[in-house]
C-alpha cells in the first residue's frame, strides 16, 4: 500500500512539473517523498505554479511527538483534507502530527509558552 502511495505520488509530482515545464526540481521532491515514508508521515507540499504554498498532512507521525526535539509548529489550513500540525524539529525536519492528540496539544502549548517568554 505504501509502495503505491509512493509511486503515484512521484507520477502527480512529474506532472505537474512536466505541466509546468520544470523537470530539474524532480529528483529533489523525489528523494524528499522517500525520507518522509521512512519516518511514516507524509506532508504534501503544492508547487510554486499553484495559488500558494500549502503543507498538508496525508498521514500523521505513528510515535507520540517528543517536544523537547521540536522548535517550531504551524497548523494545515482548511483547504487540506485532513486537519494537521506540522512540526519543525529542532534538525530541521518536518513532522505531521494529528492535533486531536493530547501529546501535541500539550507540546503546541509548550512551544507557543517559550515564544512568549
Amino acid at each position: 500500500m505504501k509502495t503505491s502511495v509512493v509511486v503515484l505520488s512521484f507520477l502527480l509530482i512529474l506532472a505537474a512539473h512536466a505541466a509546468a515545464g520544470d523537470l530539474t526540481k524532480l529528483s529533489h521532491r523525489w528523494s524528499d517523498l522517500l525520507s518522509t515514508q521512512d519516518h511514516h508521515y507524509h506532508i504534501n507540499s503544492h508547487g510554486q505554479g499553484f495559488h500558494r504554498p500549502t503543507d498538508c498532512c496525508i498521514s500523521y507521525a505513528s510515535r507520540n511527538i517528543r517536544c523537547v526535539f521540536m522548535k517550531d509548529y504551524s497548523i494545515t489550513t482548511s483547504g487540506c483534507s485532513r486537519p494537521g500540525v506540522i512540526f519543525k524539529t529542532k534538525r530541521g525536519q518536518s513532522v505531521c502530527a494529528d492535533p486531536s492528540k493530547e501529546d501535541v496539544r500539550k507540546c503546541m502549548a509548550s512551544l507557543k509558552l517559550d515564544s512568549v517568554i
